[in-house]
């Protein structure tokens, strides 16, 4: 079974308030020694599927500075020092990004966005019955624009493989779908029945 690597020196190259990347020097259980080997530090992460009452995903438009692109994709953000709670930062996040908030809430994955290089986790949630009840608030640099998707059109594309979007939002759509079709939970009977007949065709 393989082991964990040995840590024989680690020290910070550059730290700011949104990334610190650190320089390893390891030994690994075969007497191999790998330096540098570089990780980038980053706070957790959260997104999240915000189904409406009307069968509406509150899906978000927004410019991406790594690839310089607008991209769709869900409410999503960073859980802010301080935070210990990912559901508490979900529902801020949503709140920010659409001005909206839900009476339910489920957490549907944790997953690592790059195990081999960056230190942080991403959690997904499925927030149901989400409805906009205020105004947006959004940092400085962000320009956000809500796009409701019909969640049967939203899925058909996804699982037309038509969805150019971020991969950790692409695996939190999955995972909500999964859990709408397998979890049992009676709050989300009624999505199955929408999903359903796309992940099971006649």
């Amino acid at each position: 079974m393989p082991k964990p690597w040995r840590v024989l020196d680690s020290r910070i190259n550059f730290r700011d308030r949104f990334l610190s990347h650190r320089m390893d020097r390891c030994e690994t259980p075969h007497g191999v020694i790998v330096e540098p080997y570089h990780v980038i530090e980053l706070p957790n992460w959260v997104n999240m599927v915000p189904v409406t009452g009307d069968g509406q995903v509150l899906m978000i438009r927004e410019y991406r500075h790594g690839i310089g692109e607008v991209v769709l994709g869900l409410p999503s953000g960073t859980v802010d020092p301080g935070e210990t709670d990912p559901l508490g930062t979900a529902k801020r996040e949503l709140a920010e990004e659409t001005g909206a908030e839900a009476p339910y809430w489920v957490q549907t994955g944790q997953m690592f966005p790059n195990a081999a290089t960056m230190n942080n986790t991403c959690f997904s949630f499925l927030a149901v019955g989400a409805e906009v009840t205020g105004e947006t608030s959004f940092d400085e640099a962000e320009d956000i624009e809500t796009v409701p998707v019909p969640l049967v059109e939203l899925y058909e594309r996804l699982l037309k493989r038509d969805l150019r979007m971020t991969a950790m939002h692409l695996v939190g759509l999955h995972e909500a779908g999964l859990y709408i079709l397998t979890s049992g939970d009676p709050k989300v009977a009624g999505l199955k029945d929408i999903l359903a007949p796309l992940y099971s065709p006649t």
